[in-house]
């Protein structure tokens, strides 16, 4: 790594500028002195390295991103006059009256020392002697050098500390959330932050929630939850890199960040870091401080490099998820064949067996009675059947492609309608009880239209969409819309339990059904539900 300016944990630059800059303002008489630096892997960065100042409030931290109001010399020292430099990520300005500048020059970029009056006094020649000059300039160049040297060897000390102490915890940690935080102290250790704290997906690949913490103190901070691009870490998933924020709640970059809830645990600065497990990001990694820091390009590459050695902390996570994943599927398993063997054979009979004797009996009182028991346990099973199915599916285990959806309603058996399958928008994924329940309404829907509709053309159309996912499937045959089916609207002269169904399957998503009488002809069945189901701790 090319160690620029201060990184992680180190101010190993800034703490040998510190005194040296000090000295020289005091023999000066001056206001104020800063040392200015442009590295050039980041030229169009200019950060203030150090500085010292009459008035402590009127310093600059270390690293901070600053502008100046006008081009800085690139070659020889001279004096200037009313010269402003500003911060870039908060209101704090230094304004020169007259100042000494002084350029110099290094292998990894340019510097140049301020030296001056920042009150309303009459401008003051500085700086008459031209080997003073020299001489100054040299004496920053060789301190900076002497604190990047000794900065780097303490980086690259710590760096490898953090990797051996993530390395034993994921080998002999007793369970994986030692494992993890060992992870998070290693982080908070390596940049020398306060807090420090892991997302990992939930309900999908593109929701994830905070789940082990270091230093976090309000509980509406542990439930925060956010999707694909949302807050700091949502940006670092979507750029595929660390991202770093000096000033959390006024980032303009961040979009529908928890800023409210971050502002409460009084987090201010902060850097996030996707960890990526099999070509895949497994989980985000944040840092951040109670109060404002100056994060700068070194920190990123720092936690980049870092986060390759979490992924092995990760990987036992992701392990021990798998396990317990396989365990319950086939909890589900067992308890759904047993139902099925029992209960579903058991109303398969009543049902049978109340058909027989409708048709045997002679009176129209109990042919009744019998086909009211027929038809309740056909609704009671086509219910059953659904539950049944939902427990075998992985609930909001993983996600499914947009086009899969349509893939599985096209399986229906093929019957004399044609079929126009239309995917209107992007082939994002669903969550899978989501997709489960489109892929249940689309079957039904599409079974009933060749079954019943007597048309010659279906339409399938998903549109799915980041909050909500909507099917239409649309025939043009005969079917008819009455009223007072149910709760929820309308049913058709399609079998009632098919309808019983598709409502069953999306109410279980808690989306929701409509069919209605197409235009001109035939009937438009309309399931629309949340592409990602599930509450949100989001505050704007």
């Amino acid at each position: 790594m090319e160690y620029v300016v201060d990184g992680g944990g180190s101010r190993a630059i800034h703490d040998a500028l510190g005194p040296v800059l000090e000295e020289v303002r005091v023999l000066l008489a001056a206001d104020m002195g800063l040392v200015l630096y442009r590295p050039r892997r980041r030229s169009d960065e200019l950060m203030a390295l150090a500085s010292a100042a009459v008035d402590p409030a009127a310093a600059f931290l270390a690293n901070e991103p600053v502008t100046t109001s006008r081009p800085l010399p690139g070659r020889k020292p001279r004096v200037v006059v009313e010269l402003e430099v500003r911060s870039a990520m908060r209101e704090l300005r230094a304004r020169f009256a007259t100042a000494l500048v002084i350029p110099w020059r290094d292998a990894s970029g340019i510097g140049t020392v301020l030296v001056g009056q920042t009150g309303g006094r009459a401008p003051t020649p500085w700086g008459e002697d031209p080997t003073a000059r020299s001489e100054l300039g040299r004496l920053v160049a060789a301190t900076v050098r002497s604190g990047r040297e000794t900065g780097s060897r303490q980086v690259d000390r710590e760096l490898r500390e953090a990797a051996r102490r993530v390395a034993e915890a994921a080998v002999e940690a007793t369970d994986v959330r030692a494992a993890i935080a060992a992870v998070l102290d290693a982080a908070h250790l390596l940049v020398g932050s306060e807090v420090a704290y892991l997302s990992l997906p939930d309900g999908g690949p593109d929701t994830f929630a905070f789940d082990q913490m270091l230093g976090i103190r309000t509980p509406d901070f542990r439930h925060v939850r956010v999707h694909h691009g949302q807050g700091l870490g949502g940006l670092a998933r979507a750029m595929q890199r660390p991202v770093r924020s000096a000033n959390y709640a006024e980032d303009e970059r961040l979009h529908a960040a928890p800023v409210t809830i971050t502002r409460g645990e009084g987090i201010v600065s902060a850097m996030a870091a996707p960890i990526t497990v099999d070509d895949h990001v497994a989980g985000v990694l944040y840092v951040g401080d109670r109060q404002m820091r100056a994060f700068t390009q070194v920190d990123e590459d720092l936690l980049a490099e870092f986060t390759d050695h979490a992924a092995l902390g990760l990987r036992r996570r992701l392990a021990e998820n798998q396990r317990a994943d396989a365990l319950e599927r086939r909890i589900r398993e067992d308890v759904a064949y047993n139902l099925h063997d029992t209960v579903v054979r058991g109303l398969i009979t009543i049902g049978f067996r109340a058909e027989q004797a409708r048709y045997a009996v002679g009176t129209s009182e109990v042919a009744a009675d019998l086909a009211t028991i027929a038809e309740a346990a056909e609704s009671c099973l086509g219910q059953l059947r659904g539950e049944l199915g939902s427990l075998l599916s992985r609930g909001d285990i993983g996600g499914v492609r947009a086009s899969e959806v349509l893939e599985q309603i096209l399986t229906a058996p093929q019957g004399r309608l044609s079929r126009s399958p239309e995917l209107d928008g992007e082939d994002i994924e669903l969550a899978r009880a989501s997709a489960e329940a489109l892929v249940r309404v689309g079957l039904e829907a599409v079974t009933n239209a060749e079954r019943h509709s007597g048309g010659h053309h279906v339409i399938i159309r998903l549109v799915p969409g980041s909050l909500t996912s909507r099917l239409l499937v649309v025939d043009d045959g005969a079917g008819r819309v009455e009223t007072g089916g149910g709760s929820g609207g309308p049913t058709t002269d399609h079998p009632h339990l098919g309808l019983q169904a598709m409502r069953a399957a999306v109410e279980r998503v808690h989306g929701r059904l409509a069919v209605h009488k197409a235009d001109p002809l035939g009937i438009e069945v309309h399931a629309a539900v949340p592409t990602w189901p599930g509450p949100e701790r989001i505050s704007s």
